[in-house]
């Protein structure tokens, strides 16, 4: 296991961890030497950051240690993660690397990095550039930072996929969580038609209460303004969660059945599969079945995505917490892009998304985390192990079970789900007080 590397590249508390400026200009230096030893042409890095406090810290610091072996910095900005990963590749740079916690706290800051061609890292790259990884103090001086600008291509690259009246006549609410997409998704739908309202544009700290991770705000201003839908951003805007014209929040997996569905039926989906992770609903799997969809389950994180979309030759995938992988179009995640697809479902089918999500019916499904102060091996508590083998015994093939520590934060997460809500529940209750007892 990786000291630094989670489930999505590195996040941490910044300043009250390992995370602060002397790390941050010690990774440079070790994203610097990886793309020397590995030949990676160019020794240009393409870096944004979202609206962290500290993220202009980390960026002139990352940059310093980058200097320090041969390599150069290009600030490109605030702007959305997938944003900087099509900068990575439309400008031709060695990397890109996006300053984020994506929706952590605040308090919290990270990194994730991004190939030539704009996919993340495998894990042993990950690796390397760990073990590449030594400490040194970040020299005092803050030199400035050569900029690029690949926002605004970007946006009209996005815009290109898409009819102009896409969303014409639409009412959208859209909660951009005080994060990196304060500009980039309002200006994207507006010129496709909508007529918007934003909330959390910049008013408070990065999804403090609000985005993603909190989206009743967004709900509520639905109902109130009777608009077509709304959607909600977490902080570096790779993720979308939606609601619909009645205010209720719809189930990212609906979102992946929904967009399978519709790319299926206009043959656009290759080899007729679709990719989810090992946390997404077994209604997934039967309502696309009905379709002649495959679903292959990959381990949770979009790159895990990503990488088994590659190995099945598929072009479509994604994780129910909103991230969506649509390679035809962008090769990592992209909360704008997912909320534009939608709304083609929603304009090629001639339905709402209310409609829409009713072709997807999902189990029964109780899920929650509990804080860990360490993730001590599971494999450790016998009565733990126990209650999960009796519980997984009497659910058989109506349901199944997900327990698994959080890659990006100090969680344990669990998750049941069952044909009937009495036996999902009674299930879920048992494993949680197991789960206290083992904490």
């Amino acid at each position: 296991m990786n000291k630094y590397f989670g489930t999505d590249g590195i996040r941490a508390t910044f300043e009250n961890s390992f995370l602060d400026e002397d790390f941050a200009f010690s990774l440079g230096k070790a994203l610097a030497l990886f793309i020397q030893k590995n030949e990676i042409p160019g020794k240009q890095v393409l870096i944004g950051r979202d609206t962290r406090p500290s993220g202009n810290l980390l960026l002139h610091a990352f940059e310093q240690g980058l200097k320090t072996c041969g390599c150069t910095g290009l600030c490109a900005g605030i702007l959305p993660t997938p944003a900087l990963a099509f900068g990575t590749i439309e400008e031709k740079v060695a990397m890109g690397v996006m300053i984020t916690a994506s929706h952590n706290p605040v308090s919290d800051n990270g990194f994730k990095f991004f190939t030539s061609t704009g996919t993340k890292l495998k894990d042993s790259e990950e690796t390397e550039i760990e073990g590449l990884i030594s400490q040194h103090k970040r020299p005092k001086e803050v030199q400035d930072l050569k900029s690029l600008k690949v926002t605004q291509s970007y946006l009209d690259r996005i815009r290109s996929f898409f009819p102009d009246d896409l969303l014409k006549g639409k009412k959208v609410v859209i909660d951009v969580s005080n994060g990196a997409t304060q500009e980039t998704t309002p200006e994207v739908l507006e010129k496709l038609g909508a007529v918007i309202t934003i909330l959390n544009n910049g008013t408070g700290d990065i999804n403090a209460g609000v985005g993603s991770e909190h989206p009743l705000m967004m709900a509520s201003k639905v109902k109130e303004l009777n608009a077509d839908f709304g959607i909600a951003h977490d902080g570096d805007g790779d993720r979308v969660i939606f609601c619909d014209s009645k205010g209720n929040i719809i189930p990212g997996d609906k979102i992946l059945g929904i967009l399978a569905l519709n790319e299926h039926q206009n043959q656009r989906l290759n080899n007729n599969g679709f990719v989810a992770t090992i946390h997404s609903n077994s209604g997934l799997d039967a309502s696309l079945e009905k379709h002649g969809i495959a679903v292959h389950r990959s381990d949770v994180g979009d790159k895990k995505v990503a990488a088994m979309m590659r190995e099945k030759g598929l072009n479509m995938g994604g994780e129910s917490s909103g991230h969506v992988v649509a390679s035809d179009y962008l090769p990592t995640g992209d909360g704008l892009l997912t909320a534009l697809l939608v709304a083609r479902a929603s304009y090629e089918k001639k339905q709402t998304i209310d409609l829409l999500s009713k072709e997807i019916a999902l189990w029964p499904c109780v899920e929650g985390s509990y804080r860990v102060k360490q993730k001590k091996p599971l494999e450790e508590c016998d009565d733990l192990n126990s209650a999960l083998l009796a519980v997984k015994s009497s659910l058989g093939n109506d349901g199944r079970v997900l327990l698994r520590y959080s890659g990006t934060e100090p969680k344990i997460r669990l998750l049941v789900e069952a044909i009937d809500q009495n036996t999902t529940q009674a299930a879920y209750d048992r494993l949680a007080n197991a789960i206290d007892k083992f904490l």
